[in-house]
């Protein structure tokens, strides 16, 4: 006899023989043969009877080793490869530290045998395309803000001022991840990036203030400070607005709050801080980098170039 021969009682044994089919009108149903064990155990089953090649019916007890055990239910593949799938459903904590908890317990406690190995999918794997691509979407959105900046300005020392924010404004965005005990994840990221636009809105409308001053005369202490007074009002408008407008979405904790908190928590606090920096900070950064700033210096700062290299006044 084969292995085949075992093997089909046993399948006989569990689903039954496809034999044929019926019909019912449009309707098809399949037809099987089941023999079932006389008791669902291993001894039952291994009272079945397999015919060899001789026609001789013997026992299956007689050709295999049956025995009781947990297993899984189904066998699943990937392909073409087995996999047993282990699902983790998280309440109260963030993705991302779970894993890497998880990740250090099975490194030093787990010991795989040849062929098997680990991968980490469902969120977790999407977590990880998604930094993948911002770790090229960040740098050029940086690099977009400061070109725009200098762009707008054409003077090198005022878009380094305002650009000044963006690093103070993700220094706030992560010390209120800190304070609430969250951790950074994607949506936090996309949090960081809305955090930095409206920092960068806030100081241009600042240094645009002094800028105008500046270029009517004005004394830079005194440029400074009346630039930014007259645009107080105008920084806390923006700054309350956006925070309150987050303010559900950083306290709330129906479905699909663990997405939602983080993301607005980096922009509520961030701002918060962000804003304060701005009324206190970028003044001075403004009184620092424009001492001796000229109506007509162009976007190079080129100290060394000649006075009639730069632009007219009508393209400062």
């Amino acid at each position: 006899m084969s292995v085949e021969d075992a093997f089909a009682v046993l399948a006989a044994s569990r689903e039954g023989v496809p034999v044929g089919h019926v019909y019912e009108d449009e309707r098809r149903f399949e037809i099987r043969v089941l023999e079932p064990p006389t008791r669902p155990s291993a001894e039952g089953i291994g009272d079945l009877f397999v015919t060899t090649h001789n026609s001789e019916n013997i026992p299956l007890r007689e050709v295999l080793t049956l025995s009781e055990g947990e297993g899984p239910t189904a066998i699943r593949r990937e392909n073409r490869r087995r996999a047993v799938r282990v699902d983790v459903n998280l309440r109260g904590r963030d993705l991302v530290s779970w894993v890497s908890d998880a990740q250090r317990v099975i490194t030093d406690g787990v010991q795989l045998p040849t062929g098997y190995r680990i991968e980490w999918g469902g969120q977790f794997e999407n977590f990880e395309r998604a930094q993948a691509r911002l770790a090229i979407v960040v740098p050029i959105v940086i690099l977009l803000i400061f070109g725009m900046l200098l762009w707008m300005f054409q003077n090198l020392r005022l878009s380094l001022a305002v650009f000044a924010l963006v690093p103070l404004s993700l220094a706030g965005g992560m010390l209120g991840l800190v304070m609430r005990g969250m951790s950074f994840s994607l949506p936090a990221a996309v949090g960081f990036i809305a955090l930095g636009g409206i920092a960068v809105l806030n100081g241009v409308v600042m240094a645009s203030d002094v800028r105008g001053r500046l270029d009517r005369g004005v004394p830079i202490d005194q440029a400074v400070t009346e630039g930014c007074a007259n645009t107080l009002r105008a920084v806390l408008t923006t700054a309350t607005v956006a925070a309150l407008g987050f303010l559900p979405m950083a306290t709330a904790s129906s479905a699909g709050a663990e997405v939602q908190r983080p993301l607005a928590t980096a922009v509520v606090i961030g701002m918060a801080i962000s804003t304060f920096l701005t009324l206190f900070v970028l003044p001075g950064v403004l009184r620092v980098l424009l001492a001796g700033y000229h109506p007509h210096e162009a976007v190079s700062d080129d100290e060394s170039a000649p006075p009639n290299s730069l632009v007219s006044p009508s393209h400062a």
